[in-house]
């Protein structure tokens, strides 16, 4: 009897990743064909509009481009890719043509070619065969180390240079948070103080605000070098020293070295991490670090330690008893269900949740009415201008939650989640540990909920708690599919996904930090100006002073911002016009003149000196 041998016919269904980089080729395409029939092409093709190309923009394209690929799916794969590294190239090509010099751009969409390149070479292959369902190569431990190591190290010296460029132009954020920082440290250094004038327009301790004894930590650092470049540092290399933790967390957890390098590579290429690390020195920087040395402590049976770093943790701000207790909430689900749990385990996360939440409540009673009370000003979209503490909050929360969902569904925070979850490869959302979902708590609460604007800003470190969790979630969910031969090619593909996502962000984003590094080294006679002119300034004078150039000036017992219009020895403005914000615009010299100001020194269109007569 004859036996018919049958082969089964391959799917021609596209792989996502494939899929979504070819939408972006099309996307590119539409434009670069668009712009050409367009008379005012220049406009489109102007490299502002690619360097301020909203991801949610990206996003939208890739979901309809997506939907109509996958019903035009009798295309080859080659034919995908090629089409979009071609389309990508061309693009790229021709807008560096258009804008002349920008190189940043041209590489950004040189990289998004290379990947959509090298995912077409990847991904375009049929279902796994069982000898080939791992994840990846073997990788020895020690190269994997090495790797990590190299990434860290590359990827923080390049942030490392993005805030030094900014902060030596004397383009940093006008925003006064490293500048209250700065005059924090010189207050403890010189007095041992939490004073600051810069937070409030008057000397208050910056306790009456937040609870942060952590800047404790740096003070033996800046004692020894007394300079806000010392502070930069270390808050770069403690943010990129939490790939330390992250890698133990993982191969604890029994995933392969080469698997383990994925969440590293996530942390030094996510959008947040990098950015927030670059847009200004802040206590919260320490949250990623102490977070994840936190989870690897408790998952290493090491009690000493938990305490130790949840005392830390603490330590940073009193809002960080909200990623405690969640981090607690989710232990005591996973070790209730998880067979054979420890019950000391149990008794240390109901411990967790209870110390936070009791700190947490008492932290806030005592800055509600000892205190300034300004963390509740953050919710007035839902409190209104007249709360005066966090029971308002609630009751309009359990009275009208409704108000809550609309003010997390705004254009912004749906973009600010889009650029969290994306770099993940929404691999959190694939665990089949729904306990997991208990990390939306700090998310939903202290980032979506709230409407200022530094919480749900990619510039800011105040995502540095979620993306802790959320990669920790990242390395339990490639523990469990590498466990799993099926499900190893879905694995792969996401981590690609979050790779890619990752880096295509990061590329639009870097587009705007590249200015500051660019004018660091185009325009050095403005810049040896100014520093020419704050060197005029005595140090222990009284100074109000335009915001980006607080921070040369911060160290010092009295200093103020132009909009405190405090009455100082000295004010020095820049005059700069591409720099200065639009709240400082009015504050001329001849404004400062009117007020009984003489100029002592100035440099046209660059800064000024006055002196109160």
């Amino acid at each position: 009897m004859k036996t018919e041998t049958r082969t089964k016919k391959q799917s021609p269904a596209l792989s996502p990743a494939l899929i979504g980089f070819a939408a972006l080729g099309a996307y590119f395409a539409v434009l670069l064909v668009g712009s050409l029939l367009n008379g005012d092409k220049m406009s489109i093709l102007a490299p502002k509009f690619i360097i301020y190309m909203n991801p949610l923009t990206y996003a939208i394209a890739w979901l309809l481009t997506a939907a109509a690929l996958v019903a035009y799916g009798a295309i080859s794969k080659p034919l995908v890719y090629r089409f979009t590294w071609i389309a990508s190239f061309l693009y790229a090509l021709r807008t560096a043509m258009a804008g002349g010099s920008y190189y940043l751009t041209f590489a950004m969409c040189g990289l998004v070619a290379v990947m959509t390149y090298a995912c077409g070479k990847v991904l375009t292959n049929s279902a796994p065969d069982k000898k080939a369902t791992q994840i990846s190569k073997p990788l020895s431990p020690t190269a994997a180390k090495v790797g990590v190591a190299v990434l860290s190290a590359l990827t923080g010296g390049g942030v490392l240079f993005l805030i030094l460029s900014s902060y030596l132009s004397f383009t940093t954020s006008p925003t006064a948070g490293t500048s209250v920082y700065i005059q924090l440290l010189e207050s403890l250094r010189s007095g041992f103080s939490f004073d600051t004038t810069l937070e409030f327009g008057e000397s208050v301790s910056h306790m009456a605000a937040h609870i942060s004894p952590i800047f404790l930590l740096y003070l033996p650092f800046y004692a020894v070098i007394p300079s806000p470049v010392t502070l930069l540092v270390l808050q770069v290399a403690a943010v990129y020293s939490a790939v330390i933790p992250l890698w133990l967390i993982a191969r604890r957890r029994g995933l392969s070295p080469a698997v383990s390098l994925i969440p590293c590579a996530l942390l030094c290429l996510f959008p947040a991490i990098w950015g927030g690390t670059v847009g200004s020195f802040h206590e919260y920087a320490l949250l990623l670090p102490l977070l994840l040395w936190l989870i690897w402590a408790y998952e290493s049976d090491r009690p000493i330690l938990v305490w130790v770093f949840a005392a830390l943790t603490l330590c940073l701000r009193e809002t960080c008893a909200v990623h405690l207790f969640t981090l607690g909430l989710y232990w005591l689900i996973t070790n209730r269900k998880a067979a054979g749990g420890l019950p000391s385990r149990r008794t240390r996360s109901l411990i967790l949740m209870g110390v936070s939440a009791v700190y947490l409540i008492t932290a806030l009673i005592v800055l509600t009415y000892a205190g300034k009370g300004t963390l509740i000003t953050r919710f007035e979209n839902v409190t209104g201008v007249y709360a005066t503490d966090f029971g308002t909050l609630i009751r309009e929360l359990f009275c009208n939650p409704a108000i809550a969902l609309y003010e997390m569904l705004t254009e912004a925070k749906l973009h600010y989640v889009l650029c969290m979850l994306l770099p993940l490869g929404l691999l959190p959302l694939l665990s089949h540990k729904k306990a997991g979902l208990v990390f939306l708590l700090p998310f939903l609460l202290l980032n979506l909920l709230s409407d200022f604007p530094y919480h749900f800003s990619l510039d800011y470190p105040y995502s540095f708690g979620v993306a802790a969790l959320g990669l920790y979630l990242c390395v339990v969910t490639l523990c469990e599919y590498e466990s799993r031969p099926d499900h190893a090619a879905v694995t792969k593909r996401a981590a690609v996904l979050a790779l890619c996502f990752a880096a295509l962000i990061s590329g639009f984003r870097l587009a705007d930090f590249g200015a500051y590094a660019e004018y660091t080294f185009t325009e050095k006679q403005e810049i040896t100006a100014l520093s020419d002119l704050l060197e005029s300034v005595d140090d222990t004078a009284s100074v109000s002073a335009s915001g980006r150039l607080i921070p040369h000036l911060a160290a010092r017992k009295e200093i103020y911002g132009l909009t405190h219009d405090a009455d100082t020895e000295f004010v020095v403005l820049d005059l700069r016009s591409a720099w200065i914000p639009s709240a400082e615009k009015k504050y001329t010299v001849q404004y400062f003149e009117e007020k009984g100001y003489s100029v002592v020194q100035s440099v046209n269109g660059v800064g000024a000196v006055l002196q109160k007569k």
